[in-house]
C-alpha cells in the first residue's frame, strides 16, 4: 500500500512538472514566433513602401509612370514581390500606370471611394500600410499620396505563395520545439525521481521499523545529494542514535539493577548472619551478643550510605534536585575543610597542602562541593597508597576557574581513567571490598560537579599518583 502512494507521489510531482516546463517551452516559443512574424511583416510591408515611395520620385522627376511602374515588376520579378500588385491613379480616380497583375480598386460598385483608402487618398505625402481582403484573398496594401496630391500610388501583395513562405517561421523552430518538449520530459521525470528517491529510502525504513529490522548500514543508502536528501538521510541517523541509546539506557539501568543488588547483598548477607548466630546460640555471651550487633549495625549504616548515595546520584543525573548556588572563596571553603579532615582524623597519616591564592572567587554549592571533595579525600586515602594531597589553583579558563586534586601515590592504570567516574565501577574489586567502597563515590563526586555548572577529568600526574582536573564557574 505504502509502495502505491508513493508511485502516485511520483507522478504527481512529475506531470505538474512537466506540464510547467512545456507552458514555459510554449510560451517562449509563441512569443518567439509572434515576433518572428511580426519582424517579417515589417520587412515586407518596408519593401512594398519602398515600391511606392520609387513611384513617386519618380513622378518628382517628371519620368514616365508607366515605363516605372514595368520596370519595377521588372525588377521584382522572380522575387519575393513577384506576385506584386502595382496600380497608380490621378487625383480623379483614373488610372495613370498599371502592371500586368490585377488592377488594385478603390471603388465600390457605386463608383464611391473604399473606406479603407478614404485616409489615405485625402492626406497627401503619407503612408499608410494595412490588409484588406481582395479577389476572394487576404492582401496587404501600401498607398502613398504625392505631396500635391497629383497621384496615389498603391502596391499589395497576397497572403499566399512566396510571400506565405517568406512569411512562415522557419521549420527547425518547431524541430527544436518538439526536442525542448522531449528534453523537459526527461528532465522531469528524472527530477522527480530523485525527489522522490529520499522519500522510498524513508518509506522503507519505516517498513523495516515496523518489522523491527534495523539495518546496519544506513550511512550507505544513496540519497540524493541536496537539502532533502541530508535531512532525509540525518533523519535515519538520529532515529537510529535514539534506538542506540535507549537501547545503551536500558543495559545501563540493567546493570545498576545487578550492581545495587550485589551491593546490598552483601551488607545484608553480614547482618542476617550475625543475627543468625545469636538467635541460634543460646549460650552466646553478652559480649560476643554486642560485638554481632554493632557489627550489625555497621552493616546498616553502611547499607543506609549506598541508597542515600545512589538516591542523590539518580536525582542529580535527572536534575531533580534542587541546587542553590552562591559565591564564596574557594581557599577559605578548603581551609575549613582541611580543618574537618584533620579534626575527625579522616586523611589518616597523609599530609593535607594546598596553593589557591586568596579571594578566589567561584559559584556553587557548599554543602554538595564538600560532599565531593570528601569522597576525593577518602579515596585518595582508601586507594592512593600515596603521602600526600594537594589542591591547586590551575588557571581562569571561558568563566570557570580551575583546579586539581592530587595524591602522590601509585595512580591507575590508562585503561581505566575513562571509566573512573561509572557507577559502581572499581579499578581493584577485590581491594574495595576490603575498604568498603561501592563504586558510588566517583560518580557522585561527577555529576556534583556538572550540577554545579562545572565538569572533571582524571589523569595520572606527572611526578605520580591520580590528578583530578574540576572547575567551578568564577564568581
Amino acid at each position: 500500500m505504502a509502495g502505491k502512494h508513493v508511485t502516485r507521489l511520483h507522478w504527481k510531482l512529475f506531470f505538474p512538472l512537466v506540464g510547467l516546463l512545456w507552458l514555459i517551452i510554449g510560451l517562449t516559443m509563441s512569443y518567439f514566433v509572434s515576433h518572428e512574424r511580426q519582424r517579417l511583416s515589417h520587412n515586407l510591408g518596408n519593401r512594398l513602401v519602398n515600391v511606392n515611395k520609387t513611384v513617386i520620385d519618380a513622378y518628382k522627376e517628371g519620368a514616365d509612370l508607366q515605363r516605372t511602374v514595368d520596370f519595377i515588376k521588372l525588377f521584382t520579378n522572380q522575387t519575393t514581390l513577384d506576385p506584386l500588385h502595382l496600380t497608380v491613379y490621378d487625383s480623379n480616380g483614373n488610372i495613370i500606370a498599371d502592371n500586368k497583375a490585377p488592377t488594385i480598386p478603390i471603388h465600390d460598385d457605386a463608383g464611391e471611394l473604399l473606406p479603407e483608402f478614404k485616409d489615405t487618398w485625402a492626406k497627401r505625402d503619407t503612408t499608410y500600410l494595412h490588409d484588406m481582403t481582395m479577389f476572394g484573398a487576404k492582401y496587404m496594401i501600401s498607398s502613398v499620396t504625392s505631396r500635391d496630391g497629383s497621384i496615389h500610388t498603391f502596391a499589395a501583395l497576397p497572403y499566399k505563395g512566396e510571400v506565405g513562405e517568406f512569411l512562415s517561421v522557419d521549420s527547425m523552430v518547431w524541430v527544436a520545439m518538439i526536442g525542448l518538449g522531449i528534453l523537459s520530459f526527461i528532465l522531469a521525470y528524472i527530477s522527480s525521481k530523485a525527489i522522490c528517491r529520499n522519500v522510498y529510502a524513508l518509506r522503507d525504513f519505516a517498513e523495516m521499523i515496523s518489522s523491527n529490522n534495523l539495518p546496519d548500514d544506513i550511512e550507505q543508502w544513496r540519497f540524493s545529494k541536496d537539502e532533502l536528501g541530508e535531512v532525509s538521510k540525518r533523519l535515519l541517523l538520529l532515529y537510529r542514535e535514539k534506538i542506540k541509546a535507549e537501547h545503551e539506557k536500558t543495559v545501563h539501568e540493567r546493570q545498576i539493577g545487578i550492581n545495587v543488588s550485589h551491593e546490598l547483598n552483601t551488607p545484608v548477607a553480614i547482618i542476617k548472619g550475625y543475627l543468625d548466630t545469636i538467635l541460634t546460640d543460646p549460650d552466646i555471651s553478652a559480649e560476643q551478643k554486642h560485638l554481632f550487633i554493632t557489627r550489625a549495625s555497621e552493616n546498616i549504616d553502611r547499607m543506609a550510605e549506598l541508597i542515600e548515595d545512589l538516591n542523590t546520584v539518580m536525582r542529580l543525573q535527572e536534575n531533580k534536585v534542587a541546587i542553590h548556588l552562591r559565591t564564596f572563596d574557594f581557599h577559605n571553603f578548603v581551609v575549613r575543610l582541611y580543618d574537618d579532615v584533620r579534626h575527625n582524623h579522616k586523611a589518616g597519616d597523609m599530609e593535607l597542602d594546598m596553593k589557591i591564592p586568596d579571594g578566589c572567587i567561584v559559584t556553587g554549592n557548599e554543602a554538595l562541593l564538600n560532599n565531593a571533595l570528601h569522597n576525593l579525600i577518602g579515596n585518595a586515602v582508601k586507594h592512593s597508597h600515596g603521602t600526600r594531597i594537594s589542591i591547586n589553583w590551575l588557571r581562569e579558563e571561558n568563566g570557570q576557574m580551575i583546579f586539581s586534586f592530587s595524591d602522590n601515590g601509585i595512580g591507575v592504570e590508562e585503561k581505566h581513567l575513562d571509566r573512573l567516574f561509572d557507577l559502581f565501577y572499581r579499578v581493584d574489586n577485590g581491594r574495595s571490598r576490603k575498604s568498603g567502597g561501592s563504586g558510588l563515590g566517583l560518580s557522585l563526586v561527577s555529576r556534583i560537579f556538572t550540577a554545579m555548572g562545572g565538569s572533571i577529568s582524571a589523569q595520572n600526574g606527572a611526578t605520580g599518583g591520580l590528578e583530578f582536573i574540576f572547575s567551578l564557574p568564577k564568581g
